[in-house]
């Protein structure tokens, strides 16, 4: 396509939106199926986070952890520098498969190692997820955690 033919796209698109809006209901209900998206993932539960338990007596230059729990397997996380973002993590029982962590606008991959074991550097700041690709059919993600 020239760059007429996108703007003559861009043209017509608004055009289309202003003549002839897409309802609100049909708009909600879009974002309500694109949930189901994810129905087939099993959730991991967070169970443990270091940020919750003995406030007033951690040091400030204690790594957060957090562990996340699906039937069969953990996921162990531990954020060990805020100044690179760096997270190490374990799958318990060790095995190797593909995690996945998405915050922001970008999605990383790893694959863990013999003994479970993957790191992610330069994660986002704000809210981040978890997702570990076991096996072709099973998928288990976690909450969304702030970190």
């Amino acid at each position: 396509m020239t760059r007429n033919d996108d703007e003559l796209l861009e043209l017509l698109g608004r055009a289309l939106r202003e003549a002839d809006p897409v309802p609100e209901h049909v708009v909600e209900a879009a974002r309500a199926a694109s949930t189901w998206r994810t129905i087939d993932q099993e959730l991991a539960e967070l169970v443990f986070d270091s940020a919750t338990e003995l406030i007033g007596v951690r040091s400030e230059d204690t790594a957060r952890q957090l562990t996340f729990r699906a039937p069969g397997v953990e996921i162990e996380v531990m954020m060990v520098d805020d100044s690179s973002r760096r997270i190490i993590g374990q799958l318990v029982p060790p095995q190797t498969a593909t995690v996945r962590l998405a915050g922001g606008d970008r999605e990383m991959e790893q694959e863990s190692d013999g003994l479970g074991r993957f790191t992610f550097d330069g994660v986002p700041p704000g809210p981040v997820r978890l997702s570990v690709v076991i096996d072709a059919e099973r998928v288990v993600t976690t909450e969304w955690v702030l970190l």
